[in-house]
């Protein structure tokens, strides 16, 4: 009997904190049909420098679809459309496992995870989303499958752009 208690009990506690880290498309709600400003900054591949370049974006809500447009002011040809949902029940971030969620102070903050390839090495992705009323904010880490360290590949940093109907 003990031995069933001690199971439900800890089935119980992992099922309550999944469920804390999950998100909605309501927590978007925020983003929807704004306009943002700023810049994308990343690590070269050739010479491991960081280097910056100036975007714009607009983020729009459809349904359950986020959608965000990135224009790159010197790099057009570079321009990006992609759109992600929440899925199975929260828990995903389009394809990414979400592995924290938080709210606080008005900002929200995610991080996500995924196995892939980076510089043609077999890496752990560490994707960290926050964003607020005036910030949003993505940066991409990345953990080499032969590493205990992590290190930034790139990161997003916007500020939102008010019009006049917005003020």
């Amino acid at each position: 009997m003990k031995l069933q208690f001690t199971t439900l009990l800890f089935l119980l506690t992992t099922y309550l904190a999944g469920a804390q880290d999950a998100l909605n498309i309501s927590d978007f709600a925020i983003l929807n049909q704004t306009n943002w400003e700023g810049q994308l900054t990343y690590k070269d591949y050739q010479s491991g420098k960081m280097t910056s370049i100036d975007a714009t974006m607009q983020i729009t809500i459809n349904g359950k679809k986020i959608t965000s447009k990135i224009q790159y002011t010197y790099e057009p040809n570079k321009n990006n459309t992609s759109s992600v949902k929440i899925k199975k029940n929260g828990t995903y971030y389009g394809n990414e496992k979400i592995i924290d969620n938080t709210m606080t102070a008005g900002t929200r903050t995610f991080v996500t995870t995924y196995d892939g390839r980076d510089n043609k090495k077999k890496a752990t992705m560490y994707i960290t989303h926050q964003f607020s009323e005036s910030i949003y904010k993505v940066m991409k880490e990345v953990q080499y499958h032969d590493s205990n360290e992590r290190f930034v590949r790139n990161t997003y940093e916007f500020n939102r752009i008010r019009n006049k109907k917005q003020i």
